[in-house]
């Protein structure tokens, strides 16, 4: 399909990062499992990579009204994901076209995107798509480092649409566990093993007010964003899962999620909707620790039940 010949393409992005490039080298960061070049302007969200990420590109096109092309899609198909190729539909107009063979993510938007979109939201559906190549999984949640030992364990915060995932991930930030991601969570099922995201949180407005933090993005995405860069530091190389909180609303509790709930919990985490690559993937992880925090909607009671919350994780997570 044709595109507007005055389209443009955004920022000197690289050809590629080759993959031997080694870690801490200057303008190259790591999310998701995956490892960037040359957005600046991310650079205080991406961390350090720690060798074994996969290298990718992101181009940015801007296009009044774009509506790329993608290999085998059907007329008309809104969200498609192959073997090698994908598109998404970006929530405020255009797309994200993955590339498997090029190993590049192009976002065709009618608007000019920031290095710090690219990074936080948008590659959030390339990690996704990549994930599902992979043979990893990707869940819409939050994480944060409950505990170090020979590796990092990593609590996930998973649950219903405006059930404050972010708000819970900050909060336990905010009482002493670094963040590992907001937004996606990308593990390998087999290991438990936990690649961190970018490194801010996304607020909404009543979470930003109380805690007197964030920066007004406006729109992004899906939704107003006031985003807390959360700076607390290298992260330990390796990361595990290992242990899963669903927050909901109701009087202060916690208690454990009964086992027959936890696979639809984690079915209707599943960033992508299509099938895992591997179809253990989900039962591997119902023996970890799920816990049911509820706690009012009274932002004052939120410190005693995060309090109540880790005293609990930590009964349950070996060496934390």
């Amino acid at each position: 399909m044709a595109h507007d010949p005055d389209a443009v393409v955004l920022g000197a992005m690289p050809a590629g990062v080759p993959a031997d490039v080694p870690a801490g080298i200057p303008g190259v960061g790591a999310a998701y499992g995956l490892r960037l070049g040359d957005v600046p302007g991310a650079a205080h969200l991406l961390g350090a990579p720690v060798g074994d990420e996969t290298a990718w590109t992101v181009r940015r096109v801007l296009d009044p009204a774009p509506d790329p092309d993608l290999d085998d899609a059907e007329d008309g198909a809104e969200d498609v994901v192959g073997p090698e190729q994908a598109r998404h539909p970006l929530a405020d107009g255009g797309w994200a076209v993955v590339d498997r063979r090029s190993a590049t993510t192009t976002l065709w938007t009618p608007r000019p995107v920031r290095d710090a979109e690219v990074v936080h939201p948008y590659l959030a559906s390339t990690a996704v798509v990549v994930a599902h190549w992979q043979g990893r999984l990707a869940l819409h949640a939050g994480a944060v480092l409950l505990s170090v030992g020979s590796t990092g364990a990593v609590v996930a915060v998973l649950g219903a649409r405006d059930a404050g995932k972010s708000t819970t991930t900050w909060a336990l930030r905010q009482a002493g566990c670094p963040l590992v991601t907001d937004d996606v969570l990308v593990l390998d099922p087999h290991g438990h093993r936990v690649w961190p995201g970018p490194g801010c949180v996304d607020l909404r407005a009543g979470a930003a007010g109380h805690f007197e933090v964030g920066e007004a993005l406006g729109v992004v995405g899906r939704r107003e964003r006031w985003r807390v860069a959360a700076g607390d530091g290298e992260l330990p190389a390796r990361l595990h899962l290992a242990a899963v909180v669903e927050p909901v609303w109701g009087e202060p509790a916690v208690e454990d999620v009964p086992v027959p709930e936890r696979l639809a919990l984690l079915a209707g985490a599943l960033a992508l909707r299509v099938a895992p690559a591997d179809p253990g993937a989900l039962l591997r992880l119902l023996a970890l620790p799920f816990l049911r925090w509820r706690r009012p909607r009274d932002f004052t009671a939120l410190p005693a039940a995060v309090t109540d919350l880790l005293g609990a994780l930590r009964a349950r997570v070996p060496g934390a």
